[in-house]
């Protein structure tokens, strides 16, 4: 994760080499303790994680608010810094100790070597920069405290510590242990190479045996670093006794727990190329994703004889009228100089359309509802609801169509050519009705429309085919929406059904209306158990000339 700023909120203990010149200086007299509080440049590794910090990044503007504590307890605040230098090396800090009998005892501690290094304590807004090899840089770190702490562990080896408490998490509070840096003094000219014990080797060794038994792999070599023999102990134990961190609470932690990933991970790359790790033992930490960015919806609903028709909004149910011509006569007729024409009539009517409410409601438990899921199911639903109110568009005017007392015509079932000649001369003869032929949508049901696409001649080449027709009547969209008999498309209405007893419609698309709301969306939270989430509109269809509208019955067999 390179270039990532983090705050720290916890931290980890970790093993720095202290630069040339580190000091840790008692004057009992004038109750100062001075020392390195910080080595710069040097990377600590502690349980795979890496720390560094570099000059500048630490603030150094109020020595005065920095106090010097014993062991990050506040209880035991002894002392108060009076310099912080920001050395090219190090972050060096004095100390006036207070008197009485608590400052004493921190002078005498330290003058005897007990409480002989000095360690940072940084506040919970310390932020590091990851690198890309892991490695957390500091960036902006405000100092809580400075502590006296014993020696370290390495102290023949005059081995600098820091000392950072439990390892970093990301966005969470401040550990009651602050993070802490440790820092001793600096390593005796020409030291004898420190010794680890055989008990130490021996339970490394046990250790990755089991291991080994575990994986089915060979046993890793020690790697043997110049005089130092081992580095850094490994957060887990496999010969039985407890390690520094649970080996299978981290990989139940895996996806949940930063910590114990970097962990997992730091330790899996260092055995990688020494044991057989494939994917099957690693099922815990390679769990299966989810991908919500890959979810799957319904289908979105196609509203074709909607399309067809001539449509406007509604704000309620309200019904409303809708004025139209209902006769005229003796309107135009030849003239006979000097005689007064003969006046003709006109007369209107009006046609009142009812609106109608569709809603609709789904109960979700409110467990559900707050584990919101990804995609949220919230959102799933509605798109449902959606579709749903669609369809109830369609069904609104294919009903009203149905609905209608017109004389049929009747196709008697035809196939091939003389399907599509019949259908030819329903067209033809229109242009011979009074007015001509106005009639420019035709809504097809499934019997119809796939019977005029299989239409076939004699050698079994399509009439109405998919490419550009040669010798053909019409031709059929590449997307098999809509048929062409000549010019006139006609559309497949999945709303008129493909039974026996469907019919096609052909009418004048200003004559067939279909009215509508916004569909709106409702949240009710007036119960404990589950939330309703519901859906409401208006809808209204009508014919305003049923004369403008010619159903067509393929089968003539009207019982589905």
């Amino acid at each position: 994760m390179p270039n990532n700023e983090t705050t720290t909120t916890a931290a980890s203990l970790a093993n720095l080499d202290a630069p040339p010149g580190a000091v840790f200086a008692i004057d009992t007299e004038r109750r100062i303790i001075r020392g390195v509080a910080v080595p710069y440049g040097v990377v600590a590794h502690k349980d795979g994680q890496g720390w560094s910090f570099s000059k500048g990044t630490i603030d150094v503007a109020d020595p005065s608010r920095v106090k010097l504590w014993v062991n990050h307890d506040k209880a035991q605040a002894v002392g108060v810094a009076f310099e912080l230098d920001d050395t090219d090396a190090a972050l060096v800090a004095a100390f006036k100790v207070a008197r009485g009998a608590e400052g004493d005892k921190a002078l005498t501690m330290a003058e005897d070597g007990v409480w002989d290094s000095l360690s940072i304590g940084l506040h919970p807004d310390a932020k590091f920069r990851r690198d890309q090899a892991g490695v957390l840089h500091s960036v902006n770190v405000p100092l809580r405290e400075i502590s006296l702490t014993p020696a370290p562990v390495f102290g023949a080896a005059r081995v600098t510590s820091v000392n950072f408490g439990a390892q970093q998490e990301e966005n969470t509070t401040m550990p009651d242990a602050p993070p802490t840096v440790t820092v001793t003094d600096p390593p005796d000219p020409a030291p004898a190479p420190p010794v680890v014990p055989a008990s130490v080797l021996e339970a490394i060794g046990a250790g990755f045996s089991e291991l080994r038994g575990a994986l089915g792999a060979e046993r890793p070599e020690i790697v043997r670093a110049g005089a130092l023999e081992v580095t850094e102990p490994s957060p887990y134990r496999f010969d039985g006794t407890a390690g520094a961190e649970s080996f299978s609470e981290d990989l139940r932690s895996y996806n949940a727990d930063p910590a114990a990933r970097q962990r997992l991970e730091t330790f899996m790359e260092e055995v990688w190329a020494t044991f057989a790790v494939t994917t099957g033992n690693t099922t815990a930490v390679s769990p299966t994703q989810n991908r919500p960015d890959l979810f799957v919806p319904n289908l979105t609903f196609t509203r074709p004889l909607w399309n067809l028709i001539t449509t406007g909004n509604l704000t309620d149910k309200t019904p409303f009228t809708v004025p139209k011509f209902a006769s005229a006569a003796g309107l135009v007729g030849p003239h006979t100089e000097g005689v007064e024409p003969t006046p003709g009539s006109f007369t209107a009517t009006s046609q009142t359309v009812t609106p109608s409410a569709v809603s609709g409601k789904v109960e979700i438990t409110r467990e559900v509802w707050d584990q919101g899921g990804s995609p949220q199911a919230d959102q799933i639903i509605w798109g449902e609801m959606l579709n749903g109110y669609f369809e109830a568009l369609e069904a609104k005017v294919a009903a009203m169509l149905n609905a209608l007392s017109l004389t049929e015509i009747q196709l008697g079932s035809g196939v091939d050519a003389a399907l599509v000649n019949a259908v030819t001369n329903v067209f033809v003869d229109l242009q011979f009705v009074r007015g001509g032929n106005r009639y420019s949508a035709l809504a097809l049901d499934g019997l119809l429309f796939k019977a005029l696409i299989n239409a076939a001649d004699g050698q079994g080449r399509k009439l109405l085919p998919v490419v550009g027709p040669t010798n053909a009547q019409g031709q059929t969209t590449g997307t098999f929406s809509t048929v062409n008999i000549g010019a006139q498309a006609g559309s497949a209405v999945w709303a008129l059904g493909s039974a026996n007893s469907s019919n096609s419609y052909l009418f004048v698309p200003s004559s067939v209306y279909g009215w509508a709301s916004a569909p709106k969306r409702f949240v009710f939270e007036y119960r404990v158990s589950a939330i309703d989430l519901a859906i409401w509109g208006y809808t209204g269809a009508a014919c305003t000339r049923d004369s403008d509208v010619k159903r067509i019955d393929y089968t003539t067999l009207d019982t589905p």
